[in-house]
């Protein structure tokens, strides 16, 4: 038996192909190059790829460019053997590949946990902004020009909002710090939106700029020292330990929807814009530990604990929720498909802790 249920990734992904299939078709003998591609998140892109390909016979070619900062997961290392789809491991911040030739570009290429972004400043702020630069200018020389290009930003950029910004639109102008332990990773993808807005402006690409909210799901490192994978493994051990009080709230986004919400930023959303991608259903993390708990039906007590890294807690948004009203907007209706309650249980089934 699989130590993960790969099926669950895979009902996701067909379900995404179906909703898209009019898009897709429209895709036949395009390309499309996602920096980042091996990541928990756009990884999912493997997936519905294949699906495309062989459930649907639409030739599509995908090309992951990635360092591969943990290594390929294992997960992913099946999708080697499919012609259409291509591995490149390179670190953009140092070089691009030869040839950039495509039809869509997703720049998803980050460090997004805040552990490894503090660990890693200088490499973080590098990806998010002399990469992106260096990818633009590269992209403006094509003869054959790119239909869409998708910046993964991050709710991040919003800061700490006070009350009357909760929920959050695209047009709050954020509470941020600048020098602060997380700046690394906020300032460079704020930057990262002004380069993506005058590139859209002075060079005419088709940029679209998405803010991912607390993204979690099947597939998910449980290495990455971010809360969902911490409740995850703290499931497996049976002891869970939250390094804060557990007050500040946050709306935690399945994958599937995230993904579902790129795509359609990616053929429908107007170019030089910025599109919030979450769900608005907002939890404590004390009550979203608890939910997890519940639903795996196992008996286990939260601890609390101080960190031992002071700057853990820095800066750290006291709340954070999406304003959806713009993405909603968009032809063709998008919505959250699966609410909180139906993406714990989806992700738990994943990790095999209940059936």
């Amino acid at each position: 038996m699989n130590k993960y249920n790969e099926s669950i990734i895979y009902d996701d992904a067909t379900l995404i192909v179906e909703e898209y299939l009019y898009e897709f078709k429209k895709l036949k003998n395009n390309k499309i190059i996602i920096s980042g591609g091996a990541g928990f998140l756009l990884s999912y892109f493997c997936y519905i790829i294949e699906i495309v390909n062989e459930k649907f016979k639409i030739p599509v070619k995908l090309i992951v460019l990635d360092k591969f900062f943990f290594g390929l997961p294992f997960r992913l290392k099946k999708f080697k053997k499919k012609k259409y789809i291509k591995f490149i491991n390179i670190d953009l911040s140092e070089s691009l590949p030869k040839n950039l030739k495509c039809d869509y570009f997703i720049h998803g290429a980050s460090i997004a946990s805040p552990t490894y972004y503090r660990k890693f400043p200088i490499e973080t702020i590098k990806v998010n902004v002399s990469c992106l630069l260096k990818i633009f200018d590269k992209l403006c020389t094509l003869k054959k020009k790119v239909k869409s290009i998708i910046f993964m930003s991050s709710s991040e950029v919003y800061g700490n909002p006070d009350l009357f910004n909760i929920p959050t639109n695209e047009n709050y102008f954020g509470n941020v710090s600048f020098t602060g332990p997380r700046a690394c990773y906020d300032e460079s993808k704020r930057i990262g939106e002004t380069i993506c807005v005058n590139y859209f402006q002075k060079k005419k690409l088709p940029i679209k700029i998405i803010r991912p909210f607390n993204v979690y799901g099947p597939g998910q490192n449980l290495n990455d020292k971010r809360i969902i994978p911490d409740i995850i493994k703290g499931l497996k051990n049976k002891k869970i330990t939250l390094l804060s009080n557990g007050k500040a709230t946050r709306s935690f986004c399945y994958i599937s929807d995230q993904i579902r919400g790129i795509l359609k930023v990616m053929f429908s959303g107007e170019n030089g814009q910025s599109y919030n991608v979450g769900n608005d259903e907002m939890f404590s993390i004390r009550k979203i530990t608890q939910m997890f708990i519940k639903f795996s039906k196992k008996k286990i007590l939260i601890k609390f604990k101080k960190s031992s890294d002071k700057n853990y807690t820095k800066d750290n948004p006291q709340k954070r929720c999406p304003d959806l009203k713009k993405i909603k907007k968009i032809k063709g209706n998008w919505k959250v498909r699966r609410n909180t309650e139906e993406g714990i249980k989806r992700t738990l089934k994943y990790y095999r802790i209940i059936n």
